[in-house]
């Protein structure tokens, strides 16, 4: 099966938390605390290079220490971070969640025993499809 890739969504919470900081840091220049200034722009840099990077991808990988390949989903958020595997025969359960008081939402992911991860592809019902496509294919 070919490799998917899905985006990371540009949610209005992403939008207003980039804009927020942005004018912080345009005030903090304008009343001349250049430092603080400085640091919230790096602080906007590292937001958005994470919401534009953030994949998710569906690949098959041969791990070291077994004979055949497995599914994965690879959830890479960007360059300053490590990307995390899960095991798409692991996966127990998928289901969407409101966060943030009801104005975003995301996927929840639930795999092996207890752990969990929350993701927010750009079409949801794609990305649940997939999961369960894949799933299909290992049994």
């Amino acid at each position: 099966m070919a490799d998917r890739t899905f985006h990371k969504r540009f949610t209005l919470t992403a939008r207003l938390g980039v804009a927020v900081f942005a004018f912080l840091a345009g005030y903090f220049f304008w009343v001349k605390m250049a430092i603080i200034g400085i640091f919230l722009a790096i602080v906007i840099v590292g937001m958005i290079e994470r919401i534009l990077n953030t994949t998710y991808t569906f690949k098959k990988i041969k791990p070291i220490d077994r004979d055949d390949e497995m599914e994965y989903l690879i959830i890479n958020e960007g360059r300053f971070s490590s990307n995390k595997n899960v095991p798409v025969c692991d996966i127990i359960d998928v289901h969407p969640m409101k966060t943030f008081m009801g104005l975003d939402r995301c996927v929840v992911i639930e795999y092996g025993h207890k752990n969990m991860v929350a993701v927010q592809p750009d079409n949801e019902e794609a990305f649940e499809k997939e999961i369960k496509k894949r799933q299909r294919s290992e049994e």
